[in-house]
């Protein structure tokens, strides 16, 4: 749940990698501008803040023998209801050959990178969008995105192809999108984004529906930034393989509550104390990868094992429908895909192989994922036509999200696009997914990339 403005996080994340700032040159520019219409046919997506946007993407990178590297890769996106929503995803300066000459030919050598970066160490966290190491974008579920870790990476590559990276951090960003709007005033908490999950504004008790006032124990952002991370990563690589493992402690990306219910003295309300919590969690596993050109494949795993578990409450989740258990969560996964200039395909596939029974785990939030595969291929036609498919289909929820879009480039800087968005759940309603099951859409968009 979010306690901080958006303005005070945005402020943070900026504060935090000012070390990143840059001039712009000749280096790599891009991004867009733009907006979308989801109201093409009113029947579909018909929803508060699902009926149209602006959006805004901006990256500059750099990256030249003897230089420092730099990135800044920021977005924003803003809906009909009037929300702004930031994303940083990358922000920092990068130094090769600290302790050991640099050879990119050969990727040999050693350097460090400062800042707000993605670290790229699980393949089924960044493919199906859990937001286990990374923070997510969280503009839309369909396409969740990461956001990287404030930080300071080492990397150290030796010619027998062993490597080995290190991580720490003592500020802590949790991730922002998509918020919750807290009204003091009114004890109220409700979203303008479709995306997000307020918590219920009325329950039943006796004879009708009664509010619920929510009353949150704001903490300061000392309690909020000053927070450590800690991890590694060591593996090997020889042309084509590659095979490594990882574990990092961090502190949860999603921020946690404890809540405490009371009907109010008049009974004619109920009172939900809020309070957030900062939970750590420790995150590993490894991946064996296999490249060669433009094909890659790969098997893996992670586990995710909370530091904490907080106790459940049936009151609670009965009343506002706030599930605070944890459980210990462990997905085994693979995939393969070729993607070039010309065209791309691939294949995904995860399994939760931890427990979880809807029933008995009823006080902690569903998975995202139980067993799910994933099908995309995308094709550039010609220089003004592209078509792209994305689907996700969970087997045992039986849970569908399809992206169907067709692009034209208009002209070299305008891309006109229209596509359809579609989600599915269970007839019973009982899965992550089914919170969203109105986020449909049929749009037409029209951007100018720079």
């Amino acid at each position: 749940m979010a306690t901080l403005t958006k303005k005070q996080l945005l402020t943070l994340c900026l504060s935090t990698t000012v070390v990143s700032a840059f001039a712009i040159n000749d280096d790599t520019i891009q991004g867009h501008f733009g907006g979308m219409s989801n109201q093409i046919n009113q029947d579909v997506g018909d929803v508060p803040g699902n009926r149209y946007n602006a959006d805004l993407s901006f990256t500059y990178y750099k990256d030249r023998e003897n230089e420092l590297e730099r990135k800044f890769d920021f977005a924003a996106l803003v809906n009909d209801q009037s929300l702004t929503m930031w994303s940083l995803q990358e922000a920092y300066v990068a130094k090769k050959g600290i302790f050991r000459s640099y050879d990119r030919a050969e990727k040999t050598g050693d350097l460090v990178k400062i800042g707000r970066q993605n670290l790229a160490w699980s393949n089924i966290d960044q493919s199906w969008g859990l937001g286990k190491i990374n923070n997510r974008k969280n503009f839309d579920g369909f396409m969740p995105g990461q956001e990287g870790l404030v930080g300071i990476a080492y990397e150290n590559r030796s010619s027998n192809g062993i490597f080995w990276k290190v991580f720490g951090s003592g500020l802590y960003v949790p991730e922002t999108n998509p918020s919750l709007d807290i009204d003091k005033s009114d004890n109220t908490i409700s979203s303008r984004n479709p995306w997000a999950k307020p918590p219920a504004a009325t329950t039943n008790i006796g004879a009708g529906p009664i509010p619920i006032q929510y009353i949150v124990d704001y903490p300061s952002i000392s309690d909020v930034i000053y927070r450590y991370s800690l991890g590694v990563n060591i593996g090997w690589e020889h042309k084509n393989w590659v095979a490594d493992g990882y574990f990092i402690r961090k502190p949860e990306n999603q921020i946690s509550t404890n809540v405490e219910v009371a009907l109010a003295g008049d009974s004619k309300s109920v009172k939900a104390f809020v309070k957030p919590e900062f939970y750590y969690h420790d995150v590993f596993g490894g991946n064996f990868k296999y490249r060669n050109a433009d094909l890659e494949m790969y098997v893996g795993g992670m586990g995710v094992y909370p530091n904490t578990f907080p106790d459940g409450s049936q009151t609670v989740t009965t009343y506002t429908e706030i599930k605070t258990e944890k459980r210990r969560e462990a997905y085994l996964g693979g995939g393969i895909s070729r993607i070039n200039d010309k065209f791309g395909i691939g294949f995904n596939y995860v399994a939760r192989v931890s427990p979880y029974d809807r029933e008995r785990d009823s006080l902690a939030e569903d998975p995202r994922w139980n067993q799910a595969v994933n099908f995309f291929a995308s094709r550039n036609f010609t220089q003004e036509v592209s078509l792209s498919g994305d689907i996700k289909y969970d087997m045992l929820t039986t849970d569908r999200l399809v992206m169907l879009r067709a692009g034209y480039n208009v002209s070299k800087q305008m891309l006109l696009s229209f596509g359809v968005n579609m989600i599915g759940t269970p007839d019973s309603g009982k899965s992550y997914w089914s919170t969203f099951t109105n986020n449909d859409a049929v749009y037409a968009g029209l951007r100018y990339i720079f």
